[in-house]
């Protein structure tokens, strides 16, 4: 089952721990992980800003890749943004839980 978020992502600056290069959201290639009450879910960013650089935030859409979602999120969840295991790149402030899709 697939959840849609739209939400606020920061992305931290390097010398806070967070990425040293950009990442497109439009471009459908960035795909880190979330954390939220120690559970973890596939990300999918799907919509957003063309660019957006360590140290920014900006309102997203994407794509949590199982039911994470169903009992988790809500308006103002916050999750961790995790890249290469559980390194914390950013967070994620839910701002609205658009829907859910299953596929069969």
């Amino acid at each position: 089952m697939s959840v849609y978020v739209e939400a606020m992502l920061l992305l931290f600056p390097p010398d806070a721990g967070g990425r040293t290069a950009p990442v497109a959201p439009r471009e459908g290639s960035y795909r880190p992980f979330t954390r939220v009450d120690d559970r973890v879910s596939r990300a999918l960013l799907l919509e957003g800003p063309p660019r957006l650089a360590p140290g920014d935030a900006a309102r997203v859409m994407l794509e949590l890749e199982d039911d994470l979602a169903a009992s988790a999120l809500r308006n103002g969840t916050e999750l961790e943004l995790l890249e290469h295991g559980d390194r914390v790149v950013g967070s994620i402030t839910v701002l609205r839980v658009c829907g859910r899709a299953s596929l069969v």
